[in-house]
């Protein structure tokens, strides 16, 4: 059953793609008279480059297999911002009957452009900060939150200890991690991860939807002997403060939010942090007296304008959302997917500065 699923994922997203490379492909050779024979075919088989490099990572591995996943999914970002300025293009054509050849250049060179600062930025990281007021603290405490840090083959060793690093600058109390430190694009194993020991302060990770996909069985096994503790529909206190961490929707299967929290000894007279991967059911979140919801996911839409795509599926997408003295702290994601690419989003890591409730 599940490898039907992905059969008909992978069928679907494939179908997408090549509707991608049409839409970015037909303009320009329309426009500069270019002929590509079996074309059509030539366009399926590139369209299918990034499932194949993901076959070829988990398969084969080694330093070629990542360098053709790199660019695999770097072409990903491209044909999308391609197929974003053709299909605007391609409503003038349909309106004026003509083509513009200079245009189509200007809108390569502008993309060329995009591209190299959007391929930039997905390697940069940048730090934001919050201050949350919460009843029943005594002193402030300060929590970096970090999600979908998507370690694998874009990701490495290497962009984790930049994180960690980043991290223990802002001289944290906690560190927690919502889901999606694995990326799923290759085999995981417990040295990818050794830059977490080093981590100043407590630090806790909950399950996202990408530790679904690689495995919560492999997952758990692999971050065992860490000093970060998985959280697996669970709680713990921590000076004070109570820490839940849940896992991704799609894990829950046949339970829910409401369920997990109902489950859980709650204390009531306890500020309360929730760990929970998708910015779903935060009004579930705040029945259950829940201070602080913590989630990513939306990558904020790391390339626009899918931005406003994520939108329509996401109300909360990005940032700080207050609602009855009850806060959602989305965040855009510390790595990437896909694309490595960031364009309108950034990666980030994010300090939120936890202070007494001043009552009047």
């Amino acid at each position: 059953m599940r490898f039907m699923s992905m059969v008909i994922f992978i069928g679907i997203a494939w179908g997408v793609m090549f509707l991608l490379h049409v839409v970015a492909y037909v303009p320009i050779a329309r426009a500069f008279h270019i002929s590509v024979p079996y074309w059509p075919l030539v366009l399926a088989v590139v369209s299918f480059s990034y499932f194949l490099a993901s076959m070829g990572v988990r398969l084969m591995g080694g330093k070629l297999a990542d360098l053709f996943y790199f660019v695999a999914a770097a072409w990903l970002g491209v044909v999308f911002l391609l197929f974003s300025v053709m299909a605007l293009y391609s409503l003038v054509y349909v309106a004026t009957r003509q083509d513009y050849p200079m245009v189509v250049a200007g809108l390569l060179v502008l993309v060329a452009g995009l591209s190299v600062y959007a391929l930039i930025a997905g390697r940069s990281l940048v730090t934001r900060e919050y201050t949350i007021p919460i009843k029943n603290i005594v002193e402030p405490v300060t929590i970096v939150h970090v999600s979908d840090i998507h370690i694998g083959t874009v990701h490495q060793e290497k962009f984790l200890e930049r994180v960690v690093a980043l991290t223990n600058e802002a001289k944290p109390d906690l560190v927690l991690v919502t889901g999606d430190l694995f990326d799923g694009s290759a085999p995981v194993y417990p040295e990818m991860l050794q830059a977490l020991d080093t981590l100043t302060a407590p630090s806790y990770f909950s399950h996202g939807n990408h530790e679904e996909y690689e495995g919560l069985g492999l997952v758990k096994e692999t971050v065992k002997d860490l000093d970060m503790q998985l959280l697996e529909n669970e709680l713990v206190v921590w000076n004070g403060l109570q820490i839940v961490g849940v896992n991704d929707r799609q894990s829950l299967r046949n339970t829910s939010l409401d369920a997990v929290l109902s489950g859980l000894p709650l204390d009531a007279t306890k500020p309360t942090i929730l760990m929970y991967h998708t910015p779903s059911d935060w009004e579930v979140a705040r029945a259950h007296g829940v201070d602080i919801m913590l989630s990513g996911h939306t990558h904020n839409g790391q390339i626009y304008p899918f931005t406003l795509l994520v939108r329509l599926a996401f109300p909360y997408i990005n940032g700080l959302y207050e609602e009855a003295g009850k806060y959602l702290h989305v965040t855009p994601g510390t790595g990437t997917w896909g694309p490595p690419m960031r364009l309108g989003s950034r990666n980030q890591v994010t300090v939120l500065r936890l202070e007494p409730l001043v009552q009047n």
